[in-house]
């Protein structure tokens, strides 16, 4: 059982290590014009889209194609569920302070939606490093499966700091919202290690709702609220550069 929950306090701390450190890059990056900011968003986009064609989508039709597709057209549901009811909440709030408010709203609900998608991502990590530190501790297996894990973190907590930072919300909340993220790592890597495995079919449902719900997160909601303070060109360069940097990513760590 010690061996359990150590494995389940190092996966918990490698999500951290990687969703933190992109977290605190967006966090204290300086402040930015409109159009700066909008770059930024677009770039976390790009590596969005890159993460779900390089990394989610092989991932989930190797283990179960079908139980894969299901979570995906699950995680499109589930986003176009939340954002009608949090546009109808919206929609009810007094107008006093005008239009600005329900822009900022509208990314803090970017990030809160994008948090949700990390989170279900995260699950199937953590059954992945609790189950190999279990059966091989500290092994050059484990160290690099840990790597991978921390740098696939990164430009997720990248994207979603980055989202509610443009939503004004506090450094504080911030910082909840990023350990909160990773609560699903930790259990992962609880019932990875206890149960020494868990089905296929799970990891390729949760794996595929990820996908879904951060494929339609970034054209639902960052390349819209991009495309509105910042010049099409540069969202378009933007893009183009987070794609190319996930791309490596995957590569380097394939």
């Amino acid at each position: 059982m010690g061996a359990v929950l150590l494995g389940t306090a190092l996966g918990f701390g490698v999500g951290i290590a990687g969703t933190g450190l992109g977290g605190l890059s967006g966090l204290f990056f300086p402040g930015f014009s409109p159009a700066g900011q909008g770059g930024l968003l677009s770039l976390s986009a790009g590596v969005m889209l890159g993460v779900v064609f390089w990394d989610l989508y092989p991932e989930f039709w190797r283990l179960g194609p079908a139980y894969g597709l299901g979570g995906f057209l699950a995680g499109l549901a589930f986003i176009l569920l939340v954002r009608g009811f949090w546009g109808r909440e919206e929609r009810r709030r007094p107008g006093g302070n005008g239009p600005p408010v329900e822009t900022f709203a509208k990314f803090t609900r970017t990030g809160v939606l994008l948090g949700i998608g990390i989170g279900a991502h995260n699950f199937p990590e953590g059954v992945a490093v609790g189950t190999v530190f279990v059966q091989a501790p500290f092994s050059r297996l484990w160290w690099g499966l840990a790597l991978l894990m921390a740098v696939h973190n990164i430009p997720e907590g990248l994207a979603m700091t980055a989202a509610l930072k443009l939503g004004r919300t506090g450094w504080r909340k911030i910082i909840y919202a990023l350990l909160l993220v990773e609560a699903p790592m930790g259990l992962g890597a609880f019932l990875g290690g206890f149960l020494g495995q868990v089905s296929a079919e799970v990891s390729a449902s949760a794996l595929g709702f990820a996908a879904g719900a951060m494929f339609l997160l970034v054209f639902l909601e960052l390349l819209p609220v991009a495309g509105k303070i910042t010049p099409s060109r540069l969202v378009l360069a933007a893009v183009a550069a987070g794609l190319f940097f996930a791309y490596l990513l995957a590569k380097l760590t394939g």
